[in-house]
């Protein structure tokens, strides 16, 4: 058992080292984070006012649906084909919804990399770091780039 500690342990700083030695020592990373970033900005406030009409609109369609079908001969079988296509409708227009946003937030950030005085040369994002200094956050550099971006949803 401690041979098998002690060998989990000098992989992992193999791992470490390796992974020293991919980054230029004078490469400047900086953090954003992600999900507070999107939570708190434009697009990601209106995407998700698109999505909550589209599974209101969506609940509705299918609480008519299940009225009309409810004491036909297969209205179950009905209801539940209705409710498997409606789930995929919003399935697909979340993961649409969600695509855009991250596009948005991508095009900030490198619009950011573009034009930052700091030298940084990488950023990523705050839940995979394993540590860093307060100064190498941009989020809220970030937040303002992306909130000047406007997305119309309703385009397909």
């Amino acid at each position: 058992m401690r041979f098998i500690k002690t060998a989990l342990m000098l992989l992992l700083l193999l791992v470490l080292c390796a992974l020293a030695d991919a980054v230029p020592a004078c490469a400047e990373v900086a953090v954003v984070n992600v999900a507070e970033v999107i939570d708190s900005s434009a697009p990601g406030k209106a995407g998700q006012k698109y999505v909550n009409n589209l599974k209101n609109a969506l609940e509705g369609e299918l609480k008519r649906f299940s009225e009309k079908n409810a004491k036909a001969k297969d209205g179950q079988q009905k209801i539940a084909r209705k409710q498997t296509e409606l789930n995929g409708e919003y399935q697909r227009e979340y993961n649409r919804v969600r695509a855009l946003v991250i596009t948005a937030l991508r095009n900030s950030v490198q619009d950011w990399l573009k034009s930052n005085k700091k030298g940084v040369t990488a950023v990523i994002p705050v839940n995979t770091a394993l540590g860093y200094a307060k100064e190498s956050d941009i989020s809220k550099e970030i937040l303002l780039r992306l909130n000047a971006v406007k997305i119309d949803f309703t385009k397909k």
